[in-house]
């Protein structure tokens, strides 16, 4: 009877306390230099396990890849899984530590120690020389090259899209500022150019000339503005003679002779008029453009 009941006893502590068993295989212990070797870490309890830092644990050894931590719950144990690729590059005999597992009561599980040889690779002793293996042709694959060739069709289109819309921009903007901006009557602008001209007082300074030039090519605008001649290249006789076809009145064109043919004095003769004569042309100026001006608006009247 109490033989019976301190095995009874016995049995139910075994189940009470942790049931943890730790096992680590290599797929081989012996590996040239290099080589990848494959470890396996299997882990059965009943109770959680905190895994231990390998990397660090199994150092010089290195480890270039590891899968997750696989758990199943079988016959009331968890099992746990993790597979490891390990490597070394250097030779000797080197000894894998045993590794700690310790569980969520503080019981510490070691796994095995194992012995891994590391060789060198042989060396070819023949002495061999081969030859340089030449480039490989590669064929094209098209698939490979669809991102290069819709990105480039993409960046191409924008580029074309951007330019149309400034093109587009530019010319509504153009199209704008021409209506907004009022054309300037022909006479007001040769009278504003006049006085700007006189108020330079180039004849005082000595530049009759250039005073000259400005004169003669203020009132070759307004002529061709007024009456749609074409007089920036013509000569005076044929400025008059264009002028006469507009029947301007007889003094009025003498006027305008007198004037030019001074000012071509002036440019091309070198000739020195003096503030009298300066002055007296550039009231008769005045008289021209107001004078043709009125001359045409009676003609457009009628």
């Amino acid at each position: 009877m109490n033989s019976f009941l301190y095995t009874s006893i016995l049995f139910l502590s075994t189940l009470t306390f942790a049931q943890t068993k730790v096992d680590i295989s290599l797929d081989t212990n012996r590996a040239l230099v290099g080589d990848v070797i494959q470890m396996d870490i299997n882990v059965n309890s009943n109770v959680q396990v905190i895994w231990p830092d390998i990397e660090v644990l199994i150092a010089p050894i290195e480890v270039q890849s590891f899968s997750e931590i696989d758990s199943v719950l079988k016959s009331n144990l968890n099992r746990y899984h993790q597979n490891l690729s390990i490597q070394l590059f250097d030779t000797g005999d080197f000894v894998l530590p045993q590794l700690p597992f310790v569980s969520s009561e503080g019981d510490t599980f070691y796994t095995d120690s194992l012995n891994i040889s590391f060789v060198p690779v042989l060396l070819d002793t023949t002495n061999v020389v081969f030859d340089i293996k030449g480039p490989e042709d590669v064929p094209f694959n098209f698939s490979e090259a669809k991102p290069i060739v819709y990105g480039s069709f993409i960046i191409l289109v924008l580029i074309l899209l951007i330019y149309y819309l400034i093109q587009k921009i530019k010319i509504k903007k153009g199209v704008i500022e021409e209506e907004i901006a009022p054309s300037i009557p022909c006479e007001i602008e040769a009278l504003e150019a006049l006085k700007n001209l006189e108020s330079q007082g180039l004849c005082e300074m000595g530049e009759i000339k250039n005073h000259y030039v400005q004169l003669t090519e203020i009132l070759r605008c307004y002529f061709d503005r007024q009456f749609e001649l074409e007089t920036i290249e013509s000569t005076t006789d044929e400025i008059v003679e264009r002028l006469r076809t507009k029947k301007i009145e007889i003094s009025l064109l003498t006027d305008i002779t007198r004037l030019l043919e001074e000012a071509d004095l002036v440019k091309f003769a070198k000739s020195n008029p003096d503030n009298f004569t300066n002055k007296r042309f550039m009231e008769s100026s005045y008289r021209i453009v107001e004078c043709c001006h009125n001359m045409n608006e009676e003609v457009l009247d009628v």
